[in-house]
């Protein structure tokens, strides 16, 4: 395929990188922050958010997928499990507290029943999260360790 040419400098390519970079992730927390207000103002309609959803879904698989492809975890966290733990506990949390938000609108009158379907959902959204954050860790690692063994490809 023919490669197209690039009007650009170095300075402007690495500009426009840190453009697209805080675009990517201005979509991604904006999508994130989208659903999380729709879920309460619809209240649960999956309907209203399905749109949103997908293009949310679909970003984030993206990201973590050639992430992983490329080797890549975090620009400042490490893959280990202190750190997975502590994202899976911020996560769990949030959705917990969003949880007992989204029922005490919806069933207010029954309080323990709110307290313990946020709970609930925060501890199984922790575990989830940490048990998948362990596996790409240890994927990554896999992959990090086949990339340096391999030699580099010339252009």
């Amino acid at each position: 395929m023919k490669k197209l040419q690039n009007n650009l400098d170095e300075r402007q390519e690495q500009a426009l990188l840190k453009i697209e970079h805080n675009g990517c992730w201005l979509a991604f927390w904006g999508l994130a922050a989208a659903l999380l207000i729709e879920q309460i103002v619809f209240a649960g309609d999956f309907k209203a958010i399905i749109g949103e959803w997908i293009v949310f879904m679909a970003l984030a698989i993206y990201l973590a997928v050639d992430c992983m492809r490329k080797g890549i975890w975090d620009r400042r966290l490490k893959a280990n499990a202190r750190t997975n733990l502590l994202v899976s506990l911020i996560g769990g949390a949030v959705v917990c507290v969003f949880v007992i938000i989204f029922a005490w609108t919806r069933y207010g009158d029954f309080a323990w029943f709110v307290l313990v379907a946020g709970l609930i959902s925060g501890v199984v959204t922790f575990a989830l999260c940490f048990v998948t954050l362990q596996l790409m860790a240890g994927s990554y690692k896999k992959r990090t360790a086949a990339m340096e063994e391999e030699p580099e490809e010339l252009d």
